[in-house]
């Protein structure tokens, strides 16, 4: 009878074991787990804090840079006329600074606060250039009067058509091409560097910029081809079809744009706003004194976000915006003329 005992208790005691065993796993993946969102919990709020420190700076030092700037714009009132072209260049750098302190912080920064100050700095563009069109004297054209002949008085007097008067005088240093068709228009790095340019409407043309501008301004292109070198700026872009743009910049933003195509190099993520059927790829453009041109404008060939685009219509965060794509290999230009 004691044998026959022992035989039987054994796979009892067996089966204990096992059950104790498997509570004792379970009750260490159970553990595990509360330990591994324990550290996911803290990760995430070190990054969220880690954020937040970020964009205090960002706003910080950007709201210190911008009253730097508008204390210079108000400021240049005082300025001798003769240092006024050397001062309103140092405030154009000042605010090339601010954009690419933008474009750098991007990665991090809200939505919203990268619009507004995007906004802040369009709008210190502005004031440079309405402070500048009031200070800085403009060109017109005069002709000088003939000295008088002895003559007759005439019985009576001989009616002069009044002279033409020029009805929009552009500054010698601005730097742009309007109201265009059908032509070729270029400007070299003498014309362009460290410069703000203007393109406004322009049908079927093909605009050349080898330099290195400071910003540019692009309103109301249909049709047209725009090569340019780098730009240590902002380039922005309204209202424009069918298209084709060659572009390396700080920063990219493109509104009410549709059916275009964009080659760039960008240092921070292209946004677009209310476009459609925009495609983008690489930038490819060469020309003689291109990596002279980089230098000027300080932009980093290594770094290029042109696949990384911000579309502010488009606020779901799981899924890409289907208003711009990827412009197929076999459908892009390879070689610029």
């Amino acid at each position: 009878m004691a044998s026959l005992y022992v035989k039987d208790d054994a796979p009892a005691f067996s089966d204990l074991d096992q059950k104790k065993t498997e509570m004792t796993d379970k009750l260490k993946l159970r553990e595990d787990e509360r330990l591994a969102q324990i550290d996911q919990r803290r990760e995430e709020k070190e990054s969220t804090e880690a954020k937040d420190e970020n964009t205090k700076y960002f706003t910080e030092n950007f709201r210190s840079l911008k009253n730097e700037i508008e204390a210079k714009l108000v400021e240049c009132e005082k300025i001798p006329k003769t240092k006024l072209g050397e001062y309103f260049e140092n405030v154009s750098l000042n605010i090339s600074k601010l954009q690419k302190f933008l474009a750098d912080s991007t990665l991090y920064l809200p939505k919203y606060e990268i619009r507004q100050a995007q906004e802040t700095i369009s709008k210190l563009q502005n004031e440079l250039s309405e402070m500048k069109e009031k200070m800085v004297p403009k060109k017109k054209f005069a002709f000088k009067s003939k000295k008088k002949t002895a003559a007759k008085a005439p019985e009576k007097p001989i009616e002069v058509a009044p002279a033409p008067t020029v009805t929009k005088v552009i500054e010698l240093n601005e730097c742009n091409f309007a109201d265009k068709n059908n032509e070729e228009l270029t400007k070299s790095s003498d014309e362009l560097n460290n410069k703000d340019v203007s393109l406004a409407r322009l049908n079927h043309c093909t605009v050349k910029l080898f330099g290195a501008p400071s910003a540019i301004h692009i309103n109301k292109l249909q049709d047209c081809t725009i090569l340019c070198g780098p730009v240590s700026g902002s380039v922005f872009i309204d209202n424009c079809v069918d298209c084709k743009f060659v572009l390396a910049c700080q920063q990219l933003r493109i509104h009410h744009t549709t059916k275009t195509h964009f080659y760039i190099h960008v240092t921070s993520r292209a946004i677009i706003e209310d476009c459609n059927t925009v495609e983008f790829a690489p930038y490819n453009l060469e020309y003689p004194n291109l990596d002279s041109h980089y230098e000027v404008s300080g932009l980093n060939k290594a770094r290029n976000s042109w696949d990384d685009v911000d579309d502010f219509n488009w606020l779901a965060s799981d899924a890409k915006s289907p208003n711009w794509n990827i412009l197929d290999v076999n459908k892009r230009v390879t070689t610029w003329k």
